[in-house]
């Protein structure tokens, strides 16, 4: 059939079998009660869209109620509130964010202790000793009470004289700051800013598609649904085609080969409709996927009019080049691009400035150098300045023009992807139009197979025509209705990336202003 070779590109999980379905069975399982119904779910409009960036870190699966029947309106909203395909982005919001936080803190330099312990030490020369001890030898006199008094003297003179080696410290102590320049940080900041608006950009894009799936899988069930009814009507008339034959067989007026056609017919509309039960089953945990709802819980659609409800009211006259310029988001993400390659062209320039250090450090215990008597006071420190200032001009000067030529580049890019959007959109638009088109074809075959119907019956009532010109008439019939389903899901598909390449998306359930500001 013309359905099941359009639906052989859907986008659907594999063979995923739930409490919808059961694996191998030939009918579907009797159904369960049906609960009281329920009021109708309020548009999404209606509901605050979440901060769902925020939210990422606590995410659970199934948090958000999904209310019964659900319209598309509140597909979205569970969607935009816990779907698993905003996880990822969401987180790079987070990150990006704490990187900012991690550029400030540049602001207080860093402290490093340095300490350095020695675990022997070299003796300073005593120069007293020698002078001391000859000086008790040349004034040694017959008095031994005075000689020991000099003798007491020159060993008083020398311990003295050791008084260095005793009292040194056996350690230095410094405090000091990596290089450090407030101007690179400064920079730094406002480039990881724009890291951030990027990734807050990025996760509106994600959004943006994820929109896209959850419409485009949304319309597949609404066209599943018409099928499912269409299979069912082909039973019955394979079934009332099957009671005529087996009729026309008990009166010898038809072969039992008729009767077995019959029945093949009868088959194949049944094997039809299982089908489209499974391929309905499919989509609904396609579904589930995007909505972040359990497998096995059961989801109820108000899928009347699935069409209306993903696309509305729009319109893609409406739709202008500023507008879609202002929609886009490789557009928008490009312009921080561009912004942050400013911001390197000031930093190439920034380099050539010095960055300098700053420290408090004590008197090395291994300077044998005479200071006052306050610098034995431990731990007595002395600040200092260092500046680093590297003699390489010339490569610096090449990273200045490096940065020119990537703006450069990034300036070709932007006219790219101005003309790329542009061609997008008109490739949509030509898509509609082709696929509108053969809407209207597929209508004027309905009308044609519908009045060959009229036609059939005319003739059998005139008894000009068998039964078998009925049953073979309302056949294509039902299969130019199918038929015209399958395109109408192409033209809505095409409508609806239309809709997403314009950005109406985002001003109908997406707060850009609001989530670039946070």
């Amino acid at each position: 059939m013309l359905f099941g070779s359009a639906l052989t590109g859907f986008a659907a999980p594999g063979d995923r079998y739930t409490k919808d379905k059961v694996k191998g069975a030939a009918a579907a399982a009797p159904a369960p009660e049906a609960p009281m119904p329920q009021a109708a779910a309020k548009p999404a409009a209606d509901d605050p869209a979440p901060s769902f960036s925020k939210a990422a870190g606590s995410l659970a699966l199934g948090s958000t109620q999904l209310k019964s029947p659900a319209d598309f309106n509140e597909c979205v909203r569970v969607a935009l509130a816990q779907s698993p395909l905003l996880t990822k982005s969401a987180i790079e919001i987070e990150s990006k964010r704490l990187d900012v936080g991690d550029a400030y803190s540049q602001y207080i330099p860093t402290i490093v202790m340095s300490t350095t312990f020695y675990m022997r030490l070299p003796e300073y020369k005593n120069t007293v000793a020698p002078t001391a001890y000859s000086s008790v030898l040349s004034n040694a006199s017959s008095d031994a009470t005075q000689n020991l008094a000099n003798s007491i003297s020159a060993s008083n003179a020398v311990y003295a004289g050791n008084s260095a080696n005793r009292n040194r410290k056996k350690y230095d102590l410094s405090f000091s700051t990596g290089a450090w320049n407030p101007l690179l940080t400064a920079f730094d900041v406002q480039a990881k800013k724009e890291l951030a608006n990027i990734a807050v950009l990025s996760h509106l894009k994600v959004i943006d598609q994820g929109l896209k799936r959850l419409g485009l899988t949304y319309l597949q069930l609404g066209m599943t649904d018409s099928m499912i009814r269409m299979a069912k009507e082909k039973e019955e008339l394979a079934l009332k085609n099957l009671e005529y034959v087996k009729t026309r067989a008990g009166l010898g007026q038809g072969a039992q080969l008729d009767v077995r056609i019959a029945e093949t017919r009868v088959n194949l509309a049944r094997t039809e409709a299982e089908k489209m039960r499974t391929t309905k089953s499919v989509l609904l945990d396609e579904l589930k996927f995007i909505l972040g709802v359990p497998f096995i819980q059961k989801v109820e659609l108000s899928l009347n009019d699935a069409p209306t409800q993903v696309l509305e009211e729009f319109n893609p006259s409406t739709i202008t080049d500023e507008s879609l310029k202002k929609h886009s988001f490789a557009l928008r993400i490009h312009e921080y691009e561009k912004a942050l390659q400013k911001k390197s062209i000031a930093l190439s320039y920034i380099h050539f400035l010095p960055t300098f250090s700053f420290g408090f450090t004590s008197v090395s215990t291994l300077n044998n150098t005479s200071y006052k008597d306050d610098t034995s006071t431990l731990p007595f420190m002395y600040p200092n300045l260092t500046l680093n200032m590297p003699f390489d001009l010339w490569t610096k000067g090449r990273d200045v023009s490096r940065q020119y030529k990537k703006m450069a580049q990034l300036n070709v890019e932007g006219r790219n992807l101005e003309f790329s959007l542009m061609s997008q959109f008109q490739q949509a638009l030509a898509k509609l139009r082709s696929a509108t088109s053969e809407v209207k074809f597929a209508e004027s075959s309905m009308e044609l197979q519908k009045l060959t119907v009229q036609q059939a019956q005319f003739r059998f009532d005139s008894g000009q025509a068998e039964y078998d010109a009925i049953v073979k008439a309302m056949g294509d019939f039902l299969d130019s209705r199918q038929n015209l389903l399958v395109k109408q899901y192409d033209r809505d598909s095409a409508m609806l990336e239309v809709r997403s390449v314009s950005g109406e998306f985002q001003d109908r359930y997406i707060n850009a202003t609001v989530m670039e500001s946070i």
